[in-house]
């Protein structure tokens, strides 16, 4: 289905996205907080993982474990909020955008009556 301007017609329809973007940053520096909150556990497995090569694998494991903890969690808190601010773009916001005219509206859908038996004419 092509969306069209409400305004003028046209089909040059783009999306702003602002709370897609926004949302998604939030969660990004979110789940980086967190990741190194819990960045113990992720040094605390790195340094296992390391105590194969001895204290310097120790050392630079847990710190490797740490970092990569933080970098999971960022990336894990981007995606939930990529998806919360796709949901509310989608439904509360005017997000899309008529290249043609500059006017800005919500997704069109269509109507649908809670009466089944509503005569809309």
């Amino acid at each position: 289905m092509t969306n069209q301007c409400p305004n003028c017609g046209s089909i040059r329809i783009t999306e702003k996205g602002y709370a897609r973007r926004s949302i998604c940053a939030i969660g990004t520096i979110a789940g980086a907080i967190l990741g190194a909150t819990g960045a113990a556990s992720g040094a605390e497995l790195g340094a296992i993982a390391g105590s194969i090569a001895g204290p310097p694998g120790i050392a630079i494991g847990g710190m490797a474990g740490a970092v990569l903890s933080a970098l999971i969690c960022g990336a894990t808190g981007a995606s939930a909020g990529a998806t919360l601010g796709e949901i509310v773009d989608k439904n509360i916001l005017d997000n899309q955008v008529c290249i043609a005219c500059n006017f800005s509206f919500g997704e069109v859908s269509g109507y649908t009556s809670p009466f089944p038996n509503e005569d809309l004419a």
